[in-house]
């Protein structure tokens, strides 16, 4: 129950009921699940150490600050880590058939995309990159990517609300394509140049547009 309030209180925030800074009130929460505030508690330490929620004397929970500096150091560890995820999935022996449960994976995201939800598209993006990490066989590496992965899940959140979906399915597909032809240079420029969108991205602007009351009020 811990791992489902945690879920939800993250797919709130991919869908925008929480922005970066918002207060996270247990007993609202719970309300909203239609659960006990403990596991709600539970839920937000859990999050605190994942780094996705902020508890501040006196102000209580809050969820994670998003900035765009912040966005750029985050990206550029999990560029670093999916990096060599590439290269060791491209050590495994085996055939290209290993890499079927990538391409379900890629199939994943585009049937979430035709449901128009933020948060799944942000669940099933999560899910296509693990799996990528998963075929490294590197159980540290893929342990240090689920740490980040409900933090990159806000950040994915906020520009999922903003902009359309067909990049990153593109992006999947070019991967795929790259670690089944054995190529490790395409594997790793296509990689990076599916990731590179959030140069271009204001997650600031984003915010603060969010944020302004609306029309009339």
């Amino acid at each position: 129950m811990v791992e489902q309030a945690a879920e939800s209180i993250v797919a709130a925030a991919a869908r925008g009921l929480f922005l970066p800074g918002d207060r996270l009130v247990e007993a609202e929460i719970a309300r909203d699940l239609g659960i006990s505030r403990v596991p709600v508690r539970e839920a937000l330490r859990l999050l605190e150490s994942q780094g996705i929620v902020v508890s501040t004397p006196y102000k209580g929970m809050r969820l994670m600050q998003v900035t765009n500096a912040g966005v750029a150091a985050l990206m550029r560890v999990r560029l670093a880590l999916e990096s060599l995820a590439i290269r060791e999935a491209l050590r495994q022996p085996g055939p290209a058939a290993r890499f079927a449960a990538l391409e379900a994976a890629a199939l994943g995201y585009d049937q979430a995309c035709r449901l128009d939800d933020p948060a799944l598209i942000v669940l099933a993006d999560g899910e296509f990159h693990a799996e990528l990490c998963r075929l490294s066989g590197n159980a540290p590496l893929l342990a240090l990517w689920q740490g980040l992965a409900r933090q990159l899940a806000v950040i994915w959140g906020l520009a999922r609300q903003t902009a359309p979906s067909e990049a990153p399915a593109a992006g999947h597909q070019q991967i795929i394509a790259a670690l089944a032809a054995g190529d490790e240079a395409d594997a790793l420029a296509a990689l990076e140049a599916h990731m590179d969108w959030h140069l271009d991205f204001d997650f600031e602007a984003v915010v603060a547009e969010r944020r302004k009351p609306p029309a009339g009020l």
